[in-house]
């Protein structure tokens, strides 16, 4: 049963699936044509679907109670499949782009960093109540947590996907920094924290040098994108900044992109926003913004009203995925930060990134829905 709360996220769920379905068909008609010789409505049909599919999956989240979700069995099944998925991307996965990050089931591609991240939200809000007190008042624990945090984020590390790396630990972050340990906890976590990071990046230089190759230290072309020496690695960040600059206030209108017609390799993915921008122009870009920044808003608002502690810490965990992933997409495209090859949430072409953010939604329903039931309880006592 949805609540009048759970109908507005109801309403810009769909919204934004309509949204990106649209923008994802002009993005991608002349890359569907001459790239990939399909249907031009080939990547918007199959985005429809995942939204259809996505749809389905928010809804079957959202009748479920949150609490079977807070056990340590849960944690512990999370953290082996989080942990399992990484490890067979790595041995069986099919690269594209000089990175190993999908799995081929069939006829379907699976990417399964993007289930990792909200396996890793609920294996990290588990731990954090059910090992509460020890991790106020033990190493060991608090340890063995991070050290699983930065496991995961290693195995990430070396497909390699620095983008997604750094959002998982962010969200750890995220989480711990809300999980009601003190202030000096905090600080020896961080710096126990960094100690790890610093570890491993010496461990992986040494195991894996590849990873510090030229081509990967061409992500840095943003800090120069039209030296003559960093043409070839800022390609696509500089056609994205003629598609922005030619979008201006209103955009030269929908389906009008020029950008998109060969030049921007990864249109109706990484690039999207640079399509919206130059057909739509600042106006496009707000309209899409404000769609993401509802969810952030949601899952931040459910999370203070929550009387629940792993409820507060799973809309937490959120809340910064899609934050920090918008953040890393936008500011890739825009020349503030350097490519991270992250999709931007709920809009980029993408089934796995849909499917899994769907899940999120239905979670932060049924989330809302137990608080107001709460809520109805509590008026309820005080009235007998």
């Amino acid at each position: 049963m949805l609540t009048k709360q759970n109908h507005l996220i109801l309403l810009a769920y769909i919204a934004t699936g309509i949204w990106s379905c649209l923008m994802v068909y002009s993005a991608s008609y002349a890359a569907a044509s001459n790239r990939y010789a399909v249907s031009s409505q080939h990547f918007a049909i199959r985005q429809a679907i995942f939204y259809a599919i996505g749809l389905g999956c928010l809804f079957f989240f959202a009748k479920l109670k949150t609490v079977p979700f807070c056990s340590k069995k849960t944690m512990k099944l999370a953290g082996g499949i989080a942990v399992l998925l990484l490890i067979l991307v790595l041995l069986t996965g099919t690269a594209t782009n000089n990175a190993q990050r999908w799995i081929q089931l069939g006829g379907a591609t699976l990417q399964p960093t993007e289930l990792v991240k909200i396996l890793l939200i609920i294996v990290t809000g588990n731990f954090s109540v059910h090992y509460f007190k020890n991790m106020a008042q033990s190493n060991r624990v608090t340890y063995l947590l991070i050290g699983f945090i930065l496991f995961c984020a290693g195995l990430i590390i070396l497909q390699p996907d620095l983008g997604t790396s750094f959002i998982v630990l962010s969200i750890f972050a995220a989480q711990l920094l809300t999980s009601g340990l003190s202030a000096r906890r905090l600080s020896q976590i961080a710096i126990t924290g960094i100690l790890f990071a610093t570890l491993s990046l010496g461990i992986t230089y040494l195991l894996h040098p590849k990873f510090f190759s030229q081509a990967r230290l061409g992500r840095f072309a943003f800090l120069d994108p039209f030296s003559e020496a960093n043409l070839d690695a800022s390609y696509q960040l500089r056609n994205g900044y003629y598609a922005i600059a030619d979008g201006g206030i209103f955009g030269k209108g929908f389906g009008q992109s020029v950008q998109k017609l060969g030049f921007l390799p990864e249109s109706h993915t990484d690039f999207i926003s640079a399509v919206i921008s130059e057909e739509l122009g600042i106006s496009g870009i707000l309209v899409t913004l404000t769609l993401i920044l509802f969810f952030i808003w949601k899952a931040l608002h459910i999370a203070l009203r929550s009387h629940s502690a792993f409820d507060t810490s799973i809309c937490i965990g959120f809340a910064t995925w899609i934050a920090v992933q918008a953040f890393l997409n936008l500011g890739g495209v825009s020349g503030m930060i350097p490519l991270t090859g992250v999709p931007l949430p709920f809009i980029s072409f993408g089934g796995t990134s849909i499917i899994t953010l769907s899940c999120g939604v239905g979670f932060l329903i049924s989330a809302e829905r137990q608080i107001t039931l709460t809520e109805r309880r509590n008026i309820h006592a005080n009235q007998q």
